[in-house]
């Protein structure tokens, strides 16, 4: 699964959570037979797994050195993480 972090405005960790909070508003818009719920959920979960496990003064770091234009990152989950 990847998730598309916009990083136009913000670093890492606030993109990472902005993109939770807006996932959890679009969960509680569906109807709960919805199966866009579903992969919404999966998302919900990594990036809660993120939020708490990663090292963002690292990742700061490691984004602006490797193209400080560059206005996303891509975060690739497996299905295990």
């Amino acid at each position: 699964m990847e998730i598309i972090l916009n990083l136009t405005r913000h670093c890492i960790e606030t993109a990472s959570k902005r993109k939770y909070e807006h996932l959890i508003r679009q969960w509680f818009k569906l109807a709960d037979t919805d199966k866009k719920r579903i992969p919404i959920e999966q998302q919900i979960t990594a990036l809660k797994y993120f939020l708490e496990k990663a090292e963002f003064s690292d990742l700061r770091n490691r984004c602006n050195k490797i193209n400080p234009a560059e206005k996303k990152a891509v975060l690739i989950v497996s299905q295990h993480f």
